[in-house]
């Protein structure tokens, strides 16, 4: 298993498929081996059923009202039915504590654990984390966003280049689903910043502050799992209108706060609202979070890494001067437990650790400059 993309837990053929067909700037690259496709059904759950289980005594009664108002959401707009595990269920997902908010994609075999730091414990974060188990990927690594999202290179941390790879065409499985900037699993447009600039340019300026919605699920995050999970399977041969969607009520669901059902006739919404935000010319350096100053105060900027880029001005990472020095820092919060597997010096992970954690590696003078990858 690899960490990429922030808070995504890779399986090597996933990795594979979605990393070594791809070069840092999204170009595809032909390959000789065959790709285990992430279209494949083996990472969906059988029945449209996650069975998961909660770690005792780890989460709060306020923890666990925004753990079960993230499944809910989930559960009243899809078909996915997430139950508590048996002892017969030997796939399932483990909801516990952890240095950061992770999942795998997908269902992977056996226990998987998504993991929730005391920063994650809220319903959009979760709900995101829950997308990811029940095998979605990032918005902005779609295939197809060159024609929504420009990627400004030159404004990313040099060893966070990978995160912003654009996925092989014959790997994900759009569905036909629109790209999304209200996505759930879209990130935020200065993620990975190395100056307070943006990384992720929206192509349409009125959704740029719309991107990195950690809110709930957008229509098309909804229509998605409907259709990836073949919610309409009893329902016969039924046509929405426009950008509808058959539910598992069998009824048309179109376009709404977030979903509607479709009206017979006459025009029915077909694209979210963008949100109108006050803007500068120039970026400035400003929490992406509202909890971030209590985030901040309780110690999290240090320890997780979602808080450390969403909230750079609570965590006192804003930028003082006009030229930015260079600064070597870890990318990941496990380093250290890396270091004391030898994973610095030695063993199949060594180049992406040594990548991701130049300051605990002693790599800063020369960190590697090849992609990450599986040695073998």
């Amino acid at each position: 298993m690899v960490m990429r993309e922030l808070d995504m837990v890779l399986t090597k053929d996933q990795y594979n498929a979605l990393y070594e067909s791809s070069s840092a700037s999204g170009e595809q690259k032909v390959k000789r081996w065959k790709r285990k496709a992430i279209r494949d059904q083996v990472y969906r759950w059988p029945k449209k059923e996650i069975p998961y289980e909660i770690v005792p005594n780890i989460f709060s009664t306020s923890d666990l009202r925004e753990i079960n108002a993230a499944i809910a959401e989930w559960q009243n707009y899809t078909c996915i039915a997430f139950r508590r595990a048996t002892r017969s269920d030997s796939n399932y997902v483990r909801i516990d504590n952890g240095n950061g908010c992770s999942s795998n994609v997908g269902m992977v075999q056996g226990p998987q654990t998504l993991h929730l730091a005391r920063a994650c414990r809220y319903k959009g974060i979760i709900i995101h984390e829950l997308g990811h188990a029940s095998g979605f990927f990032h918005e902005q690594n779609r295939p197809d966003r060159d024609n929504h999202v420009t990627i400004l290179k030159q404004n990313i941390l040099q060893n966070a280049l990978r995160e912003f790879v654009k996925y092989p065409a014959n790997v994900v499985n759009t569905y036909g689903v629109p790209y999304d900037y209200s996505s759930v699993m879209h990130y935020g447009g200065r993620a990975f910043s190395n100056n307070e600039g943006l990384t992720i340019q929206t192509k349409d300026p009125r959704y740029q502050n719309v991107i990195g919605n950690r809110e709930g699920l957008s229509f098309n995050d909804i229509k998605l799992a409907n259709l990836m999970y073949n919610c309409h399977d009893r329902c016969g041969n039924i046509q929405c209108p426009q950008q509808g969607f058959v539910g598992k009520d069998c009824r048309c669901w179109c376009p709404g706060s977030p979903v509607q059902l479709c009206a017979k006739t006459g025009t029915v919404q077909t694209t979210p609202k963008p949100v109108t935000r006050a803007t500068s010319s120039a970026p400035t350096c400003s929490d992406m979070n509202t909890r971030c100053q209590s985030w901040a105060k309780a110690g999290y900027c240090n320890r997780i890494s979602y808080i450390s880029m969403y909230c750079r001005a609570s965590c006192g990472n804003c930028q003082t001067s006009t030229r930015p020095t260079p600064v070597c820092k870890d990318a990941s919060d496990k380093c250290a437990g890396y270091k004391k597997q030898g994973y610095c010096t030695a063993g199949i992970y060594k180049t992406y650790v040594r990548s991701m954690c130049p300051l605990t590696c002693k790599t800063c003078d020369k960190q590697a400059k090849s992609k990450p990858r599986f040695e073998s």
